[in-house]
């Protein structure tokens, strides 16, 4: 609805969500919150639109009344709609025998249903987020006291019995079991060890606050334990963005004790983990941790992903670069690939800003003004309330894209682009046209530009990873098959 809707003429800005505080907060931000949507209520769908003229407004409404009837669309049940069940209790009754629950409410309601499914004994998706960290404590106890996974909450992906959930992507099954409080770094791991060949047991998302101190990876303690009884997994991969440090000490004891090869990737830890035992394998990036699984599954030592030939682009982009281009600005949708790339830019000693910085220095005054080297996390909630998430809607950065693009001092602008269910159907064809027209309007001021992309996905997601490449490359942007990648060669092109 918003990519449609926003793609009419004479439409200045839209915002669709529901009637929470937050969303209002975002209206108001905007100018557009009426008395009506300030009454609303969490279950109301909010849509606030800014035109040019009433013609416009009314163009709108019939668009957006179109639109949502064929969303609803024939019921494809054999059930009436007065017999639909009203509660996960009710859909049980119904059809015995669920064992998974996924669960995307508003944030108020969220715990009380994850309870609900755990009282009938089922497995806990919980892609909500805004639940508070006392709820998340207790229902990961109640999960973890019957073997039960509470994924989440603001858990993005995870692939069971291989049934991708929420973001994820079609990967081959194998015996390589991951545990992650990163949906994208999930993403990552999983698609690179597709592309070298071997498949996934199972991908368990642990929600992003499981490693705090506060909640004592809870869900990730369960995982390992799940994992390490299940028959298909042989090698697990552990992954987050860097935990509490009284959390890591416990991860590694319970790592210590599988009798599994255990490969672990804490992004840009600052403590070098100590003691560890035989069975565990530590990497610095995503790429790695992937490359050691497959080896360990394969028993062999020479796994590499396909080489790409970036010398030939360095070399041309340095050429056409003026002295004053300096800096990269980077859009990131995967918050676990913009903090990888901080991690390459820190360990390089090249300084940046950020939204979602590690160190107060790091900060941005205004996340809508960079400065310098500056990555943004553009899934943070500065930019989706009241907005889809950037991997829903990649159009939400063209208008950043542009912007940064007509800074004379910017060289290289870096982004990533994510496939598989959920996704945008063609993430890289919207991409790729806000490319073309920065080039186009960067050539009118007298300067080139370099763009480079992380593409992650597979050949069997339903966008296609070849075809999403060969589309970004048409427009002259140099494709990286892993994140970390594509920041050290966009590291690379700075130091010209």
């Amino acid at each position: 609805l918003t990519s449609q809707v926003s793609e009419m003429a004479g439409v200045q800005d839209i915002m669709v969500g529901m009637g929470t505080d937050l969303n209002k907060e975002s209206l108001a931000r905007l100018d557009l919150l009426t008395e009506e949507a300030n009454a609303s209520s969490p279950n109301d769908l909010l849509i606030g639109v800014c035109v040019i003229d009433e013609e416009t407004l009314d163009a709108v409404l019939e668009e957006t009344d179109s639109i949502l009837a064929a969303k609803k669309g024939p019921s494809k049940s054999n059930v009436s709609e007065d017999e639909q069940p009203r509660s996960i209790e009710k859909a049980c009754q119904l059809s015995p025998g669920y064992n998974m629950a996924v669960i995307s409410v508003p944030g108020v309601y969220a715990a009380r249903e994850a309870r609900q499914a755990l009282r009938q004994g089922m497995h806990v998706f919980l892609f909500s987020d805004n639940v508070s960290v006392e709820d998340e404590i207790l229902l990961k106890k109640t999960a973890s006291a019957e073997d039960r996974l509470m994924m989440g909450p603001d858990c993005g992906t995870s692939i069971i019995n291989g049934v991708p959930l929420g973001f994820a992507n079609r990967v081959r099954r194998g015996s390589i079991g991951i545990v992650g409080a990163s949906g994208t770094g999930i993403q990552q791991v999983s698609t690179l060890i597709d592309c070298l060949g071997e498949g996934i047991s199972q991908a368990i998302g642990t929600g992003g606050r499981d490693l705090s101190d506060k909640v004592g990876g809870l869900t990730t303690l369960t995982a390992l334990e799940l994992l390490t009884a299940d028959d298909s997994t042989k090698i697990i991969v552990l992954i987050s963005k860097p935990p509490a440090q009284a959390v890591v000490g416990k991860i590694i004891a319970k790592a210590k004790l599988i009798n599994k090869p255990v490969v672990i990737c804490f992004l840009g830890n600052k403590t070098p983990l100590e003691s560890v035992s035989n069975n565990i394998t530590i990497c610095n990036n995503l790429e790695e941790a992937a490359i050691q699984a497959v080896g360990l599954a394969s028993g062999s030592n020479n796994i590499t992903l396909p080489d790409e030939d970036a010398c030939g682009f360095i070399k041309t982009a340095n050429s056409q670069l003026k002295d004053s281009q300096r800096y990269v600005r980077a859009l990131f949708g995967g918050g676990t690939l913009c903090e990888e790339s901080m991690m390459v830019f820190r360990n390089l000693g090249i300084s940046y800003f950020s939204n979602v910085p590690s160190v107060k220095t790091e900060a941005l005054a205004d996340v809508e003004e960079s400065k310098e080297n500056t990555f943004l996390d553009m899934g943070e909630d500065h930019f989706t309330r009241g907005r889809p998430h950037p991997m829903l809607e990649p159009s939400l950065r063209v208008p950043r894209l542009l912007k940064e693009a007509a800074d004379p001092e910017v060289a290289v602008i870096l982004f990533d682009v994510i496939l598989g269910h959920g996704s945008h159907s063609d993430p890289a064809g919207v991409m790729a046209a806000a490319v073309k027209q920065a080039k186009e309007a960067a050539a009118k001021d007298g300067r080139q530009l370099s763009f480079v992309a992380s593409l992650v996905g597979t050949q069997a997601d339903p966008q296609n990873f070849d075809q999403q490449k060969r589309i970004l490359e048409q427009e002259g942007v140099f494709v990286c098959v892993s994140n970390y990648r594509a920041a050290n060669l966009t590291a690379n092109l700075l130091k010209k």
